[in-house]
């Protein structure tokens, strides 16, 4: 049967720099404890292998880890302080896993650790505290260039260390024995413990690291250099083919783990990963093709196929190049709020919705996605749909109110001419048939509601796209970002001036943003959080420093002979490792 849950409280193997907007977002709420009963008397079949359909990996590097598929595979061989599962609701359960229990200071800065005596790498080694410390600093050691070192930031001496003005031994994390983590915080941060537990802070083993690296071996790729101390180590793997992960012996909770095999398999094509969910020789698929939606429904209604309907804690967005070295585009008008506003108003998500996502996302008028929190609600019923004022309505509504907003954002930016006279640049790099139409798409509601032509420009390949992003060769173009941890910081704080993913967030800066960020991010009154987030973001829509479009809502299929999975909204898209298969 079709699992849905209500937005009570509250990741996608697609590529992300890794989501309650109208009545319908209740109803499509929550990753799910789908196939999470495990009932007793249900009996194991003999092989307990469970098959998937997965993206290769570029890197096996904790550290570094930065694309989903590259979270999936390292949250099931490797373990950090936190593992996370669903309840029978499909919430978010953030379990004990290399830690037993942890302590935070009455000043909110010191947080201690206590680990996992019994945790155990693959080669029977322990896992010891050294081995986060030396984790968190390599993560935070600048030549590195990980993209997550923001989350170590926050520790005192991370930020002088990681600039060149301060030494590693100044950085606040140490281990005094094996089994206590110590970590002293340069000012409080109400969201650490959600970060200590992500991919790029679990612990290495840093002298395996340095002795592959010193003989010229490849341990960022190669399995066979790594040690694990996850519930399953990989044995196998066959590059842009296959992977296979096994049970690890040495695992603390091996008895939980019931799956002695977990097959990987990179199919590309959708129609063949749907014809072999059909012919059960995949066993969980999340799709990117939404026409299966309705055909298989019929299998969902005879029992065959559990099927989870989750938020994605992910925004899809139109990027402005607001960049000062940008000058504007090469139209010269994304420095103006009026221009962008006007851009920003003219799509009509609702159609874009039922057009390009079979109805089946929820349009955005706010950047945060449904299923963020914060003080133990979803923000996005807090804050509201930002997008939606009256003021914006009757704008939106009004194409010649639209035009002539364009154009005091033309005389203002010093362009002259009428919108008509104006062509905006976007720039992709996807030449599928859907991209093709929804940029189709874009050109209509642009010429129909502003008069402006709009100018695909399609690049081969990702790195000649990335270059043009760079020398600011576009007007805007379409992202997305998938959310790391659950608190609207994550999404806020990339349009902060001094993010680190500032140029790809189109270079937006705000003086009076900036400041209720900063107050927002160090505030342990998660009210107070709140307020300041909404008042941050509505900041943002208000002069368009970004253009959300829609907040995806992932469609999970799972063989009914398949139990224990939980589908988190924050760690891996499937949580396998107390999964097990049923005689069928």
């Amino acid at each position: 049967m079709k699992k849905v849950f209500g937005a009570v409280l509250v990741t996608a193997m697609v590529l992300s720099l890794a989501a309650c907007g109208d009545s319908s977002a209740a109803e499509t709420a929550s990753t799910a404890g789908a196939a999470s009963a495990a009932g007793g008397s249900e009996e194991l079949a003999d092989d307990q292998v469970l098959n998937l359909v997965y993206t290769d990996l570029s890197l096996l590097d904790v550290n570094d880890a930065r694309n989903s598929n590259e979270m999936q595979v390292l949250t099931e061989v490797q373990e950090g302080l936190f593992r996370t599962f669903t309840d029978e609701n499909g919430v978010d359960q953030n379990e004990n896993a290399g830690c037993t229990s942890y302590e935070i200071s009455d000043d909110n800065l010191t947080y201690t650790f206590h680990l996992r005596k019994d945790a155990k790498w693959s080669d029977g080694q322990p896992v010891t505290a050294q081995n986060y410390v030396d984790s968190w600093i390599r993560l935070l050691t600048a030549e590195n260039a990980f993209p997550y070192y923001f989350l170590a930031s926050g520790i005192a001496g991370a930020e002088a260390y990681y600039d060149g003005t301060g030494s590693a031994e100044d950085v606040q994390v140490s281990a005094p024995d094996d089994d206590t983590l110590v970590a002293v915080l340069a000012a409080p941060d109400p969201s650490f413990i959600k970060k200590a537990g992500m991919v790029p802070m679990y612990p290495i083993w840093k002298d395996l690291i340095d002795a592959a690296e010193a003989a010229g071996k490849d341990w960022t790729n190669d399995y066979t250099l790594h040690v694990f101390n996850g519930p399953f180590v990989i044995s196998d793997r066959v590059l842009e083919n296959s992977m296979t992960l096994t049970k690890n012996d040495q695992y603390w909770d091996k008895d939980n783990v019931k799956l002695t095999q977990v097959n990987l398999r990179v199919v590309d094509e959708t129609a063949t990963q749907a014809q072999l969910m059909e012919s059960q020789q995949v066993d969980v698929l999340k799709l990117t093709d939404l026409e299966y939606v309705d055909q298989w429904q019929p299998l969902v209604d005879d029992g065959t196929f559990e099927h989870v309907v989750s938020n994605s804690p992910s925004s899809t967005y139109i990027s402005f190049d607001m960049h000062e070295e940008g000058k504007g585009g090469p139209s010269g008008l994304m420095l103006n709020a009026k221009v962008r506003k006007a851009i920003m108003l003219a799509f009509d998500r609702e159609e874009f919705n039922e057009m390009f996502q079979s109805g089946l996302s929820t349009p955005a008028y706010g950047l945060v996605p449904n299923g963020i929190t914060v003080n133990g609600e979803e923000y996005r019923s807090v804050a509201g749909d930002l997008l939606l004022s009256d003021e914006d309505k009757k704008l939106a509504e009004d194409p010649d109110a639209l035009k002539a907003l364009f154009q005091e954002g033309m005389k203002e930016a010093g362009v002259s001419g009428t919108p008509e006279d104006v062509t905006l640049t976007t720039i992709i790099y996807d030449s599928s048939t859907l991209t093709a139409n929804e940029n189709e798409w874009y050109k209509q509601q642009l010429a129909d509601k502003l008069g402006v032509t709009l100018d695909v420009e399609v690049y081969p390949d990702v790195s000649t796209w990335k270059a043009a992003r760079d020398s600011y060769q576009y007007d805007f173009y379409v992202m997305g970002w998938f959310a790391d941890y659950d608190d609207p910081a994550n999404f806020l704080d990339l349009f902060t001036s001094t993010s680190p993913y500032g140029k790809f967030m189109g270079g937006f800066s705000n003086a009076d943003y900036d400041a209720l960020m900063e107050q927002a991010d160090s505030s342990l009154d998660e009210s107070e959080r709140a307020d300041l987030f909404t008042q941050a973001e509505t900041i943002l829509m208000d002069q368009a420093g970004v253009c959300p479009l829609y907040f995806e809502n992932a469609q999970i299929y799972a063989q009914s002979y398949v139990k224990g999975l939980s589908f988190p909204l924050f760690g891996a898209d499937v949580e396998f490792s107390r999964a097990y298969i049923v005689k069928h």
